[in-house]
């Protein structure tokens, strides 16, 4: 890449293997943890729960603002022809900014064309001494498995600060988020590593209407919450579409 192509696309390609991979354990459900009690909350659209201040559905706003900046990234990007190769897959870029943010690309092409991808976004605010090391070696295996899972398109990463991330993870289809929740690899990140790093999760799931070159915006339809800071793991879910 030359220094003027640098200048026009301000991205860099960066082998994977140099920055931190903690982003990449998304966890998009705790599916045979929880069902072992079945024991959770549901919540309606305007419930507040003083006592679980995260669970506040004022935070869906600044949660939106952070997979927006995500989502914006990604148009810029497969906006400009020729800005991502044919090979490898999937194709990791590093982002220039003053806050890490990371895109791995699985299947640019579907994305482009996709009518509406599935959305999950993934919240989390970490423990101030939690040991990453075990999340950043199952986020490595992880990335190596993106390509086998059939409809997953895109996975976004962003540092928000204080050892949060946010990431924003497009399917070309729902069924697509059930296969990756039952890769064991994954399991094992948000089942067995999750409640050691991370205090609370919020864990969004919704739509693109109209594709990533529509210029629409996500509409979320369903949150989960997950609290890690008790002995007793608590969640909740609140949909947010009638």
């Amino acid at each position: 890449m030359t220094s003027s192509s640098n200048a026009r696309t301000n991205i860099k390609k960066l082998r994977w293997e140099w920055w931190p991979r903690r982003a990449f354990s998304v966890h998009l459900g705790f599916k045979q943890r929880m069902s072992a009690t079945n024991d959770y909350s549901r919540l309606r659209s305007a419930d507040i729960l003083p006592e679980r201040p995260f669970t506040n559905p004022a935070h869906n706003a600044e949660d939106l603002v952070s997979l927006h900046h995500m989502l914006d990234a990604l148009r810029r990007l497969l906006s400009q022809p020729g800005a991502v190769p044919p090979q490898p897959r999937p194709y990791v870029l590093f982002m220039e900014g003053q806050r890490r943010h990371r895109i791995a690309l699985a299947r640019p092409e579907v994305l482009l064309t996709c009518s509406e991808p599935a959305v999950v976004g993934f919240c989390g605010d970490s423990l101030p001494e939690a040991d990453r090391t075990p999340l950043e070696q199952a986020d490595a295996e992880l990335l190596d498995e993106f390509m086998q899972h059939p409809h997953l398109l895109s996975y976004s990463s962003l540092e928000v600060g204080h050892g949060n991330w946010r990431n924003l993870i497009l399917f070309s289809h729902p069924q697509g988020i059930d296969h990756w929740v039952v890769s064991n690899k994954h399991k094992y990140a948000a089942q067995a590593l999750s409640p050691a790093y991370y205090r609370y999760i919020r864990l969004h799931n919704g739509v693109l209407p109209g594709g990533l070159m529509s210029d629409s915006k996500i509409l979320l339809h369903r949150t989960k919450y997950y609290d890690f800071q008790d002995r007793t793991i608590w969640w909740a879910v609140r949909d947010l579409q009638p």
